[in-house]
């Protein structure tokens, strides 16, 4: 009796060892990694929202980056950041086709400004005091280099860039127009928010749009 008992046992393990096995392997024969399609063409286009350290289009802007050929490309667009609105534009040559990898670029960026901005500053007197001033227009020519990455199945990409902007106004960045005159240190301060210098940004995320 008790070796009947073990059969059957031993038996009904079996059958449902095997009903399980059965059902799990064809999960696992349709679990199958598809391959990443890439469109036959180049986009057109690509619609570019970026932030960064003396960004090309300021803290907070957009722009269009519209590809002439496979290797070459120009970018456009206007954002806003401490020293008010800016507006970019530029070109990028690729070291790959598809505006991918490496790329190195050149363009112009310009801010008209800000006028009758009021803040309590320091005096020459060492007294902190309401004054009025203007943010003079700023024009710069900047040099970057880029490494870009595709993101997902498409043609949306990635990107981070480093690079160089140097201003080419020659006058006064801060001109006061009214209060007790500020003090140098209070004016350097100021116009050490001006667009110049290093330029540098990892978040900008860019979406191909189709024809």
């Amino acid at each position: 009796m008790k070796k009947i008992t073990l059969s059957v046992l031993l038996t009904f393990i079996g059958i449902t060892v095997f009903a399980q096995n059965t059902d799990i392997t064809p999960e696992k024969q349709t679990k199958k990694k598809h391959p990443r399609v890439r469109p036959d063409k180049c986009p057109p286009i690509y619609v570019t929202t970026s932030t960064g350290l003396n960004n090309n289009t300021a803290i907070i802007g957009f722009s269009f980056d519209i590809p002439v050929s496979k290797n070459v490309s120009i970018d456009a667009g206007p954002g806003t950041g401490t020293w008010g609105d800016k507006v970019y534009a530029g070109v990028k040559y690729y070291l790959r086709p598809c505006h991918r990898g490496f790329a190195f670029g050149t363009g112009l960026t310009y801010c008209p400004g800000v006028y009758h901005d009021q803040h309590d500053l320091q005096t020459i007197y060492g007294t902190t005091e309401p004054v009025e001033y203007n943010k003079n227009p700023q024009t710069n020519i900047l040099f970057a280099a880029y490494k870009y990455w595709s993101l997902g199945r498409k043609y949306n990409r990635f990107y981070i860039e480093l690079g160089w902007s140097e201003p080419l106004n020659t006058g006064n960045k801060i001109t006061q127009v009214a209060g007790t005159p500020m003090s140098s240190h209070t004016i350097d301060q100021l116009g050490s928010d001006s667009p110049r210098g290093r330029r540098f940004f990892i978040r900008h995320a860019l979406i191909s749009v189709k024809k």
